[in-house]
């Protein structure tokens, strides 16, 4: 078997190793998430910002953007080890997660959250998930060496690339610039990614072709496509997001989508990268 389909036990494994202390925004504490958050108090002392949810520690804040900058602070506090955004705004928590760090912001183009998506016995990493990635060549190089050099440091596996586009070659090419444009730029990224002596593949708007072919790398032609399909996937696909952690910011910041209903399997892996580094 792919050692990628062996990344939840991996992170089981490292989050076995201690408990830590997480933060987690919850907004709307369904019996799902509740279940979720239970399941996860194996590995995590949770500490719930919004909403009361009874068996936890909480700080009750109705307004998420002030539960936003209260998750960031007890980071910043060291008063827990790491945090799972959670049910919360992704722009607004990370920018005041900039200014609480007293850090030079990221701009949108170059923030990096890689998610790893799995499905019975197949999991796959996907980067130009958020919808102002993705729109020029040297941001998607940037992103896409940032998550190979990620695959190899942290899991030890060598990416096969599967490079989405908007058009095939035969399709109706010079008719609609923005899709040529767009098509332009995955072709070059992928020739780019070949003469770096990668696995690398243009499989064009076959996203299927690419999951069937195993790719365990999957670059979507766009921040806008990237977003949709990882939700579509995740929502109405049955899928499940075991992970979304940004890269680069020397903290544990797991991120995600605000909709999600089970949190257990961010919980368990924001644990483990607090304990990636214990033998």
């Amino acid at each position: 078997m792919d050692k990628i389909q062996n990344i939840p036990q991996i992170f089981l494994m490292q989050a076995k190793k201690q408990k830590r202390k997480i933060g987690i925004t919850i907004l709307r504490p369904i019996p799902e998430t509740i279940a979720s958050l239970k399941r996860a108090s194996e590995y995590a002392d949770l500490v719930v910002i919004g909403a009361r949810v009874d068996g936890f520690k909480n700080i009750v804040e109705e307004d998420q953007d002030k539960a936003s900058e209260i998750l960031i602070s007890l980071l910043k506090e060291k008063k827990i080890d790491g945090i799972v955004r959670g049910q919360v705004k992704d722009s607004y928590t990370l920018d005041a997660f900039f200014k609480t760090f007293n850090m030079e912001p990221i701009p949108s183009n170059r923030k990096i959250a890689v998610a790893i998506l799995q499905k019975g016995d197949y999991a796959f990493f996907v980067s130009t998930c958020s919808i102002y990635q993705g729109m020029i060549l040297k941001d998607k190089i940037y992103e896409v060496e940032n998550i190979i050099k990620h695959i190899q440091e942290e899991f030890m596996l060598e990416p096969k690339i599967g490079i989405m586009s908007s058009l095939r070659p035969t399709s109706k090419v010079g008719k609609y610039p923005s899709l040529d444009a767009t098509a332009k730029i995955n072709t070059e990224l992928c020739d780019y990614l070949v003469n770096k002596g990668y696995d690398a593949k243009e499989y064009y708007f076959e996203y299927e072709t690419a999951v069937w072919d195993k790719c365990n790398l999957i670059v979507p032609s766009m921040g806008l496509v990237g977003n949709a399909w990882m939700k579509a996937l995740l929502y109405l696909g049955d899928w499940n997001l075991l992970a979304c952690n940004y890269l680069n910011l020397g903290v544990v910041y797991e991120d995600g989508t605000r909709n999600e209903k089970d949190f257990y399997w961010h919980i368990v892996h924001a644990v483990a990268m607090c304990n990636k580094d214990k033998n």
